[in-house]
């Protein structure tokens, strides 16, 4: 299947939300329920345009930095949960050891997830408990990022894979993957003390862990924050929309950069947390989601030629 010489010459306009910074809901399936339907038309068509975007002039700032801010923090969040799918179904294929590309897809996925946190995660203190934390309170007093049901089973695979190769040797690909993930947990760790020291989450604060665990009901909650919907849905369409906010952030990094002017907390780093693999995932924000965005492409295993 390739795509018109019309399509690829056109360049496009901001696809994502309709207008500069603004926002869509997101269509995922339950976990673990995806489907193939062999249509890549949308997937290959957000892949060119992924390529082209770098020759779109720039495109406007935001009216306001709460704007840019809140743009960041929903959909960082939104793609990150349509990468989980992606990875989920990757992760499969490492632990029963059937295919060599499922490792080098799943650390590169892990790697771009480790980018959505610092994509996300760059409000100051300030801004963060002006603007996000009491939107998220609002929601439910103990609003928890635990409620994400489909890092559920990433978080058991990886666990799993870990444990699979502790005491015995990881074959290369595989040991990339494990190290992909504990990267990624130092990534967590550093950008939650950057916006909250105390480590005072809303779920600490509030509730211990009593509400730690995933329900119906506050899996609810956290789909209806990030304006994510549930239903019956393909994986081309999973990763199709994983590319649409990836090139949305792609063009919000090439005008405002990852720490924009007027709310700019790169000094709030923890210095202790913020090593060096922390700092080569920042420097490299928009290549280490575009290489993860191929991945999820490379993940279909269908014929993606243009």
């Amino acid at each position: 299947m390739t795509l018109s010489d019309t399509t690829e010459r056109r360049l496009p306009d901001w696809e994502f939300g309709g207008y500069p910074y603004g926002l869509m809901p997101l269509t995922l399936p339950e976990p673990g329920m995806r489907w193939l339907d062999g249509d890549l038309a949308g997937v290959l068509r957000q892949r060119a345009l992924l390529s082209a975007d770098a020759e779109v002039s720039a495109d406007p700032e935001p009216d306001s930095i709460d704007q840019l801010l809140w743009f960041r923090w929903i959909i960082g969040n939104q793609a990150a949960s349509a990468l989980w799918q992606v990875l989920d179904d990757e992760l499969g294929l490492v632990l029963s050891e059937e295919l060599p590309t499922a490792a080098r897809n799943a650390a590169a996925l892990l790697d771009g997830y480790s980018a959505l946190l610092i994509y996300a995660g760059v409000p100051t203190r300030e801004a963060y408990a002006r603007l996000i934390r009491p939107a998220m309170a609002m929601q439910h007093r103990s609003f928890s990022g635990r409620w994400a049901v489909d890092y559920v089973p990433v978080m058991a695979k990886l666990h799993a894979l870990r444990g699979a190769y502790r005491g015995r040797t990881a074959p290369a690909d595989v040991a990339r993957v494990i190290e992909a993930s504990r990267v990624n947990q130092r990534v967590h760790v550093a950008v939650a003390a950057k916006l909250v020291p105390s480590d005072d989450s809303l779920l600490r604060a509030n509730d211990g862990l009593a509400l730690g665990k995933t329900t119906r009901e506050n899996v609810a909650l956290y789909d209806a924050f990030y304006s994510t919907a549930r239903e019956v849905t393909s994986r081309q369409r999973v990763v199709e929309q994983l590319l649409l906010r990836v090139r949305a952030i792609r063009r919000d990094l090439r005008v405002n950069g990852l720490y924009p002017t007027g709310s700019d907390s790169a000094h709030e780093r923890p210095g202790k947390l913020w090593d060096a693999t922390v700092a080569g995932i920042e420097a490299r924000t928009g290549e280490v989601l575009e290489e993860a965005a191929h991945a999820a492409v490379a993940a279909l295993r269908q014929p993606v030629t243009d």
